[in-house]
C-alpha cells in the first residue's frame, strides 16, 4: 500500500508518517500526548485505531494498568476505531465505560465468531489419577497429531495450546517441537521460533517442524493462512480466549479443525487445569451444537440450533446427522443406543433455544437497569 508509517519512540519524532504505531504504555505518556495535541491543532489528526481492543478490559493494577486508561484518548475529539474479534455482548457495557463512550454513539459491526470453514470437536479421556491423566493426554495428543499431519500435508501447520507454561514445555519436549510462551527465549528468539515454524524448514523436528506448542502468548496477532489444526489440551479458562485461539485456524478459508482434548474424573487437573464458567462447561459437555454455545456467548446470537448450510459440521451435528440417516433402518441393540443419543441431543437443542431466549431477556433487563442507574445518578 506504500503508506508511510513509523513506530513511536520517545527519543525521536516519527516524522511525516501517515500511520504511527504506539504501545498502550507509550500512548499514555506526556510526550505522546503533546505530539497528538500538535497534530490536532494543525488539523492533521484523523483518528485512533485500536487493534485487539478487547485487551483494554484485561488491564489491572498489577498487569499493564495503562490498558484501562486508553479511553482518555477519546477525549481528544477525533474518530475512534476499535477492532476486536472477541468482545462478547456481556462485556460491552464495561468496555464503553472504559473508552468514555456512550452506547448510542457507537456504530457496531459484528460478524460470526465461529468460522464456517472450521470443524469444532471435543475428545474426552477418562483417568482416575493425575499421572494417568498426563499419560493419557500425551498419548492422545500424539495420536491425533500423527493423524492430522498425514491428513494435512506440508506446508499445513498445527498449533497445540496449553493453559500453563509447565504443560507447554512438557508437551513440547515430549513431542520434540518448539514451545512458545512468555518466558521462553528473548524477543528475537521468539521471533526466530515463529519463523522456523511458519517456514516448516526444521524437517528434523516432529512433524517436519510444522507443530508448535504454545500458551495464549501466541493467541494475538498471528495471521498465518495455512494453520489447519488448532488443538487445545483442556479448554482455556474463558470462552473469549478459546474464540481468539481457535480463530487462528483456516484463515485462508479452507477446511480446518479446532480440537479440544480433555480429561474427566480426578485426573483432569493433571496436566493443564480446567476451564471455568458455565459457558465453557456447556461447550465441552457436548449437549448441543458447539457453534450454538460459541455464537451465543461471543455474539449474543440466539436463533441457531445447529451448524447451518455452508458451515463445516461440528462433532455434535455430525453425530446427529449420522443417526438421522439410520432412522428408517431396522435398529440393532447398539444402533438403538445411538438413536437414543440422537433423541437426547434433540431435546437438549430445544432446551438450548429456551436457555438462549432467557439469556437474551436477561441482557435486556440488565441494559435497562444500567440506563435507569445512569439517569438516577447522573451517569
Amino acid at each position: 500500500m506504500k503508506i508511510p508509517c513509523a513506530e513511536w519512540r520517545s527519543d525521536q519524532s516519527p516524522g511525516p508518517a501517515s500511520l504511527v504505531f504506539v504501545t498502550p504504555e507509550s500512548a499514555m505518556t506526556k510526550r505522546f500526548h503533546d505530539y497528538v495535541e500538535g497534530l490536532r491543532v494543525m488539523a492533521q489528526l484523523d483518528g485512533f485505531v485500536f487493534d485487539e481492543a478487547h485487551t483494554i478490559l484485561e488491564g489491572t493494577r498489577d498487569f499493564r494498568p495503562k490498558l484501562r486508561e486508553l479511553g482518555r484518548l477519546a477525549l481528544v475529539g477525533v474518530q475512534m476505531v476499535y477492532l476486536t474479534a472477541t468482545l462478547p455482548p456481556s462485556k460491552e457495557g464495561e468496555f464503553f465505560k472504559l473508552i468514555n463512550t456512550r452506547p448510542e454513539d457507537v456504530t457496531m459491526i459484528r460478524t460470526s465468531t465461529s468460522r464456517a470453514n472450521v470443524v469444532y470437536s471435543v475428545q474426552t479421556l477418562v483417568a482416575t489419577t493425575p499421572e494417568q491423566a498426563t499419560e493419557a493426554i500425551m498419548a492422545k495428543v500424539r495420536e491425533v497429531l500423527d493423524q492430522k499431519l498425514e491428513e494435512y500435508p506440508w506446508p499445513a501447520k498445527i498449533i497445540v495450546y496449553c493453559n500453563t507454561v509447565v504443560a507447554t514445555d512438557a508437551l513440547a519436549t515430549e513431542l520434540n517441537c518448539d514451545a512458545y510462551h512468555r518466558d521462553v527465549d528473548t524477543r528475537d528468539g521468539k521471533a526466530e521460533r515463529l519463523r522456523a515454524w511458519m517456514s516448516g524448514l526444521e524437517r528434523e523436528r516432529y512433524g517436519g517442524g510444522r507443530v508448535i506448542v504454545a500458551t495464549n502468548a501466541l493467541g494475538l496477532g498471528i495471521d498465518v493462512p495455512d494453520i489447519r489444526v488448532v488443538m487445545h489440551v483442556e479448554m482455556p479458562f474463558e470462552m473469549a480466549d478459546y474464540a481468539q485461539q481457535s480463530g487462528r485456524a483456516g484463515r485462508d478459508g479452507k477446511r480446518s479443525e479446532a480440537i479440544v482434548i480433555r480429561v474427566t474424573a480426578e485426573g483432569q487437573r493433571g496436566l493443564t487445569g480446567l476451564g471455568s464458567g458455565r459457558t465453557v462447561d456447556d461447550f465441552i459437555n457436548g449437549r448441543v451444537c458447539r457453534r450454538v454455545i460459541l455464537d451465543s456467548e461471543m455474539d449474543g446470537r440466539d436463533n441457531r440450533d445447529r451448524c447451518e448450510e455452508g458451515e463445516e459440521r461440528c462433532d455434535i451435528c455430525q453425530a446427529a446427522d449420522e443417526v438421522a440417516e439410520l432412522e428408517d433402518v431396522e435398529l440393532s441393540e447398539e444402533d438403538e443406543e445411538v438413536d437414543l443419543r440422537a433423541q437426547e441431543i434433540g431435546v437438549q437443542q430445544i432446551r438450548s433455544r429456551v436457555a438462549n431466549r432467557a439469556i437474551r431477556e436477561a441482557r435486556e433487563v440488565e441494559l435497562l437497569r444500567e440506563r435507569l442507574q445512569e439517569r438516577l445518578y447522573g451517569g
